[in-house]
């Protein structure tokens, strides 16, 4: 509080001053004032007097200086942003939102904490926003093009699976799991967990020599391995569409035991009842979980006339020709659309079972047989069988022993069939003797695309294997019998050569495409700036006739 004493001044008083000085003066004064005629008179300096009565004498000021330099009435809140304000901070215990209007709901939203308690949340809040920053305060990496572009199915997707991965049964409460249904069963549509953790075991008592020694006695029960069963968790959720799974343990270090990617026949039992209800499912995979032919038939029995499966995949297991017709089964009584068994054990017979399921499919667009074992009687089956079939349009039969007859049997059929558009046969015995699909394929084909049809245990497929002496001038034949393989060097371009030819040399390899090579082509050393020497210590060597960047690597120590 301030205090101002008015300086003295020459004045014509007026009516309001008149009434001032009125009240100000005593009585006695009043009247003698009165008397006398009105003129402009000179008012006395006022005198600060220290007496209880002073201010009757004083005319004061009074004014107020705020503490904050920068307050004004201007910038006092609306009502409006101090009620958002209040309804942000109660929103736990009174959460107000669907009764705002639409720019005062935005306005709650953008302020509203993420760690909300997802029982006030979930079914209250639709705003992406709101749920990506979420996604983004737990996880520094999120691909929401993988949960159908939502970031609110993102989150609880990602939160129930992180669940998963972290349950440890008979340890961890299921009302964990259970109690969080109500709130996402209505977002969840996929869920892929890579671990299931076992139960955890105990050390055994120590053994005391009272124990008796007999052997039913003194025999101990193993600790059951069984992991969370998932039929009450997937029966709530009415719109899951796909599950992943891989029964093993992430990061376990020092603490590895094979019992910890154990599939246990529990497993597979509560599994097989589960997708058997799952009646939305459409997509399963079972992948890195040691299933073997009795398991794998065990899952696919309970996946017979499924309403709506399209695609199974049982890949990185230790399924045989057993589980392989149990396939071949279900092709015939599903609409599966998709069925991968890489790197499994299927030999000759399942591979058989299947071609003659596909001969008369009319619903499976894609097969992959990579990395089993059907050698030439269960490639040509399937060879047989595309005769016939309408609808494959991929087939992936890399590493699988396949040789010079069944190449020979599929140029065959790729004039017949038109409906496949892509043919792996990668990592086989197909070499360049035998004439290969791509004469057929450009003429009857055009859509067709065979990634490779390189060698597989050739010298010139590996680069410490044994390499194969040449004797002949002209590259066409070598001694035991096999042509001759070149290899397409980058290094190799048009320019000047050398015409010194080779007279005898090693077939080598330096990690590059194989490519044909036509009888009687003759070849001579590259010029300085073609000729590369790598770690292998090899010369390139370019063709003169016929393509002319094919080259050979021959050692330089001979």
């Amino acid at each position: 509080m301030q205090e101002t004493v008015t300086p003295p001044s020459l004045s014509v008083p007026s009516r309001s001053s008149t009434s001032t000085q009125d009240r100000s003066s005593t009585a006695g004064q009043a009247s003698s004032t009165a008397q006398q005629p009105s003129k402009p008179t000179v008012n006395p300096t006022p005198v600060k007097s220290k007496g209880p009565n002073s201010g009757a004498n004083v005319r004061r000021m009074r004014r107020i200086i705020a503490e904050d330099a920068e307050w004004s009435l201007a910038i006092v809140p609306l009502l409006r942003e101090l009620c958002i304000q209040h309804i942000v901070k109660n929103f736990q215990n009174n959460p107000i939102l669907k009764q705002l209007l639409p720019e005062h709901q935005q306005k709650v939203l953008n302020h509203l904490s993420p760690d909300l308690p997802l029982a006030v949340t979930a079914n209250l809040i639709n705003d992406e926003s709101y749920w990506r920053r979420c996604c983004m305060q737990r996880w520094p990496v999120c691909y929401v093009a993988k949960h159908g572009g939502s970031w609110k199915r993102m989150f609880f997707e990602r939160h129930l699976e992180n669940l998963l991965k972290h349950f440890i049964p008979n340890t961890t409460d299921p009302a964990v799991i259970l109690d969080l249904l109500p709130l996402c069963r209505k977002y969840v549509r996929r869920i892929q967990v890579d671990q299931f953790l076992p139960p955890v075991q105990l050390p055994p008592p120590p053994w005391s020599g009272e124990q008796s020694d007999s052997g039913s006695e003194g025999e101990m029960e193993e600790p059951a391995m069984d992991h969370y069963q998932l039929g009450d968790l997937v029966a709530g959720l009415s719109h899951l569409e796909e599950l992943d799974l891989v029964y093993g343990v992430k990061d376990c270090g020092m603490n590895f035991e094979w019992n910890l990617f154990l599939f246990t026949y529990r497993d597979c039992h509560s599994l097989a009842a589960t997708i058997k209800a799952c009646h939305t499912l459409k997509i399963f995979r079972l992948t890195r979980s040691k299933v073997d032919d009795d398991k794998a038939r065990i899952l696919i029995h309970s996946l017979l006339d499924h309403p709506t499966l399209e695609e199974l995949d049982l890949s990185h297991n230790l399924i045989g020709d057993r589980g392989g017709r149990a396939a071949a089964k279900l092709l015939s009584h599903s609409r599966l659309r998709v069925l991968n068994l890489a790197n499994n054990q299927v030999r000759a017979a399942g591979a058989q079972s299947l071609a003659h399921a596909l001969a008369h499919n009319t619903n499976l667009l894609s097969l992959n047989l990579r990395l089993n074992c059907i050698e030439d009687e269960g490639g040509q089956a399937l060879a047989h069988a595309l005769q016939t079939n309408k609808c494959l349009t991929t087939l992936h039969l890399g590493g699988n022993e396949l040789s010079e007859p069944t190449a020979t049997l599929l140029s065959q059929v790729l004039s017949i069939n038109t409906t496949l558009t892509s043919i792996n046969l990668s990592c086989n015995h197909i070499g360049q003797a035998q004439p290969t699909p791509q004469a057929l394929v450009h003429k009857t084909n055009g859509a067709l695309q065979i990634p490779s049809m390189s060698p597989r245990h050739s010298a010139a497929a590996h680069p410490r294997a044994t390499p194969t002496r040449i004797t002949s001038t002209d590259g066409a034949t070598r001694t035991d019998g096999f042509r001759l393989s070149p290899i397409f060097h980058p290094a190799c371009t048009e320019g000047p050569r050398t015409s010194k030819p080779i007279s005898k040399g090693w077939v080598m390899h330096c990690n590059h495409s194989l490519r044909g090579l036509l009888s009687g082509d003759s070849f001579q050393q590259a010029g300085a700036e073609q000729s590369t020497k790598g770690a292998l210590g090899v010369t390139a060597y370019v063709c003169l006739s016929g393509q002319p960047r094919v080259c050979l690597c021959v050692p330089d120590t001979l």
